[in-house]
């Protein structure tokens, strides 16, 4: 070990050292250690100089790189005891953001810095930083940053789950997440999938005395309610993304009960064709739209269930107007009634059951929650490239966080 001294350069970097006199700078095994000693104790309480200082332990913290060497400040911590307030305190260390950080402070605002631009990974290596020291410094400045999320000024938002796949266990993880639909912010993250999980959102709605007027939902029942009974002066707002998935979820269902009932010959027809009945029939390809079109000649009931679902988007594309929708909208359940289809039945009585909220998409400017989708898809690209997250906490801050995510933003 060799031992060099030299003028105290690092003073120039870490304005926090001023309270200290460097002692020698040592370079054990291609890094860098810089003892330290504080110049003088002093009480914090009274800032009475008179004191005893006992030394306690030696604690080696690491700093900004020395060149391309990895640095430490090795100090040692004192037990101060003040004889004018006559209490004890362990000693306060400037250059840290909190007693038990292992990295100055200086050190943790760079790597915050670089998270935009560069993975937790990427950072650990460049900086020979522990990986689980690089995520607790992030973690931490999320709880900070995300601890009070103002609603005072939020009027419109959106509530959606997401299914995440399985976290740290062997069940689906389903998550609640509601969104100011016109800042784009993440207002409440919350571990479930029903309005049990809003309780906490609800209180903090409550304290912020917020005055929310319009809610965009899919048509999940607990979301209603929650809404229904705790927001009773807000809007449901129900967009024609979520009615035309519902349409397209009873015709797969349709489909599949379908091929169930066809032997391994006639059900060829139908296998692979999934798509072929679900997407927008102006985006088929020739070999699709001929599919489509036998499809449409064996089995009438899939035939009917598509040429109502087209009919359903075509109200989105041409109506302007809340009368007119409710016109067109009225015309179609009675078309879809005549029909005679279980399926068509159960799509009308979602529709009559939400009219209101189905209306209120051409009532509110066409007010959508689309964003809450494409914001899911988001989450769900972030978890897989994190390979999944063990903390789900870390996950929740990440969450409110990804409104604010640019470049490489990865783990």
């Amino acid at each position: 070990m060799e031992d060099i001294r030299c003028r105290p350069v690092l003073r120039t970097i870490h304005r926090e050292l001023e309270d200290f006199n460097t002692k020698a700078l040592i370079f054990p095994k291609k890094k860098v250690v810089q003892h330290l000693e504080k110049k003088e104790h002093r009480c914090p309480k009274c800032l009475n100089p008179s004191v005893s200082a006992y030394p306690i332990r030696e604690r080696q913290i690491q700093a900004m790189p020395y060149g391309n060497k990895p640095t430490y400040f090795k100090v040692t911590i004192h037990r101060i005891y003040c004889p004018k307030c006559k209490t004890s305190f362990m000693e306060n260390l400037p250059f840290l953001s909190h007693p038990e950080a292992r990295l100055t402070t200086t050190f943790e605002r760079t790597i915050l810095d670089l998270r935009p631009d560069m993975t937790i990974s990427a950072i650990s290596r460049h900086y020979h930083v522990p990986w689980h020291t690089g995520k607790a410094i992030e973690k931490r400045y999320f709880k900070r940053k995300y601890r009070k999320i103002p609603l005072k000024n939020v009027h419109i938002i959106g509530i959606d789950e997401i299914a995440v796949g399985h976290l740290a266990g062997h069940k689906p993880a389903y998550w609640t997440i509601v969104r100011d639909l016109v800042s784009g912010a993440v207002l409440h993250v919350d571990k479930g999938k029903d309005g049990d999980f809003l309780r906490d959102f609800l209180k903090k709605i409550r304290r912020s005395k917020a005055k929310i007027e319009l809610v965009a939902l899919d048509m999940e029942r607990a979301f209603v309610a929650w809404v229904t009974e705790n927001l009773p002066d807000a809007k449901i707002v129900f967009d024609h993304f979520h009615v035309i998935k519902l349409m397209n979820e009873i015709l797969d269902n349709a489909r599949r009960k379908t091929m169930a009932q066809l032997d391994a010959n006639q059900r060829s027809a139908l296998k692979n064709k999934r798509f072929v009945l679900l997407r927008n029939e102006e985006d088929l390809d020739a070999n699709a739209a001929k599919d489509l079109a036998t499809i449409k000649d064996h089995f009438k009931e899939l035939a009917d269930l598509h040429m109502m679902k087209e009919s359903l988007r075509s109200i989105y594309r041409v109506v302007d107007n809340p009368l007119e929708a409710e016109l067109a909208l009225d015309e179609w359940c009675k078309q879809a009634l005549s029909l005679d289809s279980a399926y068509l039945k159960k799509m009308v009585k979602c529709l009559r059951q939400h009219w209101d909220g189905v209306l209120g998409f051409w009532k509110y400017d066409s007010l959508t929650s689309a964003g809450m989708e494409g914001f899911n898809n988001k989450v769900r690209t972030m978890i897989r490239q994190a390979y999944g997250f063990r903390d789900e906490e870390y996950m929740r801050l990440k969450i409110f966080d990804l409104p604010n995510k640019r470049g490489n933003d990865g783990i």
